[in-house]
């Protein structure tokens, strides 16, 4: 497959792959959250998405088919994310040191999400929550240093600098409030219901911005071939 297939079509088809997987696997989870036990089925309020990865439900019950939809979802759209960066970087031909940077950020992203699906949450989960947030991290230093590369990129349209960076700005903070702002929901139950819907939110967002990116990026290439 061409360059044109990983930069404009595998991001998107990712982004529907994903979509897809992890509604069947709600629709197959038994139950259960960090605060409830015996809540039946999946919340979309309640459960985060790791909690669709788990090998085990909360309430002890097995998980195989939705963990393995979940994290084969999480591994395509991190490969996505990793071929679609890796392949970018010959786009930007000057500033070689701010295009490694760059491109280093966002194919580390890729791997911390294949690295998400690889370390289900109940089997470990000191890797898992690592990998859960510098996935996020990643893309907050690829999309900074990706508005840089695109004003200086002579005919891209500086509006996918201004989108990038209006998409840095809301990862960050939702790693702040997240992070910093928030209680531990197992400690304050009160808290789950905000970081299960931040979590949704940044996530559907990371979907949408990739997926404009992905646009932009083909538009810039292939006018100019």
């Amino acid at each position: 497959m061409n360059d044109k297939f990983w930069i404009t079509k595998m991001p998107q088809y990712s982004m529907v792959i994903f979509i897809i997987l992890n509604i069947s696997a709600m629709l197959l989870y038994t139950g259960g959250n960090i605060n409830d036990y015996n809540q039946e089925g999946y919340s979309f309020f309640r459960n985060f998405f790791s909690d669709l990865g788990r090998r085990y439900t909360l309430n002890g019950e097995s998980n195989i088919i939705s963990c393995l939809l979940f994290n084969a979802s999480l591994s395509i759209v991190g490969f996505s994310f990793i071929t679609l960066f890796y392949k970018a970087k010959t786009t930007f031909s000057n500033n070689n040191f701010l295009v490694f940077l760059a491109t280093s950020f966002g194919v580390y992203s890729g791997f911390s999400y294949i690295g998400v699906a690889c370390t289900p949450a109940d089997l470990y989960l000191e890797a898992h929550i690592f990998f859960a947030h510098w996935a996020f991290r990643a893309l907050f230093g690829a999309s900074i240093l990706y508005s840089i590369l695109i004003f200086k990129t002579e005919g891209f349209e500086n509006k996918y600098a201004y989108a990038f960076i209006i998409f840095g700005v809301m990862v960050l903070s939702y790693v702040l409030y997240s992070e910093v702002i928030l209680d531990d929901p197992r400690i304050n139950p009160d808290a789950l219901v905000n970081h299960v819907v931040a979590q949704k939110l940044i996530v559907f967002w990371i979907l949408f911005a990739v997926y404009i990116y992905s646009i932009g990026l083909g538009k810039y290439i292939y006018k100019n071939k």
